[in-house]
């Protein structure tokens, strides 16, 4: 397929790309840009994520799951500012015009964008290396969203979820560990399958201080909260949410991996213990777990109960 007809017959033609019944969207697909009409009363925001083949996800992957991951590592932004998804653009560099696997990643993809609501509006195809580059849009209430340095001194902080689960998967989806059918199915799931927690950010916005996504690892990803509100946190190793399959495959690893392994996008969060009940309720009518696993500090950073080491994902 050429350009043009890979954009109108496979991108175009997807569900994701109907535009139909939503006002805020004036033109979608077709022009050399899309045009938004951003409701009254809310803001835009805006974040962009890049995954490359054999970086961010293994070599010959089926294009279903990369589309799906994709979609979901970057909506996950959009959830720790408490937004609602609006749409989405993608810059995608292929070696080659497949039909057939352009077809999957596009399925992949509608799977979790047509549900929440997020419209593909454009982009841009050129040869190369496999590399998916995704900007997902969405809106929200135009008096501050909630932000990485709003935490306080005496704050809880919490996640939602369990931990570990994505980065223990790395050795099953790439082949390198043979494990049980049982098993294969929940870690390659939790690997590929991750679930941005959009209802739970913008419900969790009226009464969180501060709050992103966890990303690089918990122990690394909560000290972006630490440095841009100029405070410290004590964390209790012990605390942490791990899963009961976690904890029997890998039960010596189990805390290594909640604190630094990569990939959860689950939410952290800081609030005040006044709001303890509220969240409690906020996370029971979801059917979300959520676990308090520390406080904010004045200065500095410990975690207790651990001594290894507090490095999470690096990109370089």
């Amino acid at each position: 397929m050429k350009e043009f007809e890979l954009i109108q017959n496979i991108f175009q033609a997807s569900v994701m790309a109907n535009t139909q019944g939503r006002d805020d969207i004036l033109l979608g697909i077709g022009d050399d840009c899309a045009q938004i009409n951003v409701p009254e009363g809310q803001s835009l925001v805006f974040s962009m994520d890049t995954l490359v083949e054999g970086r961010h996800f293994p070599f010959d992957a089926d294009p279903v799951d990369i589309g799906y991951r994709a979609v979901a590592s970057c909506v996950s932004d959009l959830a720790a500012m408490g937004a609602k998804p609006a749409f989405f653009t993608l810059a995608l560099t292929i070696p080659e015009s497949d039909p057939q696997w352009l077809a999957g990643l596009a399925q992949g993809m509608a799977e979790l964008a047509e549900p929440i609501g997020l419209i593909l509006l454009g982009g841009d195809t050129t040869k190369g290396p496999l590399t998916l580059t995704l900007q997902v849009h969405g809106y929200v209430a135009k008096k501050p969203a909630v932000l990485r340095s709003y935490a306080q001194v005496g704050d809880d902080v919490y996640v939602t979820g369990t931990l570990g689960d994505a980065a223990a998967a790395v050795p099953i989806v790439t082949g390198e560990w043979q494990v049980s059918s049982e098993r294969f199915d929940y870690f390659y799931e939790r690997y590929w399958r991750p679930a941005p927690r959009l209802i739970a950010g913008m419900a969790l916005r009226r009464v969180v201080h501060a709050m992103l996504d966890i990303s690089d690892g918990v122990a690394q990803d909560l000290q972006h909260i630490l440095k841009a509100s100029n405070v410290g946190a004590e964390l209790d190793a012990h605390l942490l949410p791990i899963s009961q399959q976690l904890k029997t495959w890998q039960p010596e690893a189990a805390m290594a991996l909640a604190l630094t392994g990569g990939d959860d996008y689950e939410l952290c969060f800081t609030a005040s213990p006044e709001q303890a009940e509220e969240i409690q309720l906020i996370m029971q009518t979801l059917h979300l777990p959520c676990t308090r696993i520390g406080k904010i500090s004045t200065a500095g950073f410990s975690i207790q109960g651990y001594d290894g080491e507090i490095k999470g994902w690096q990109h370089f």
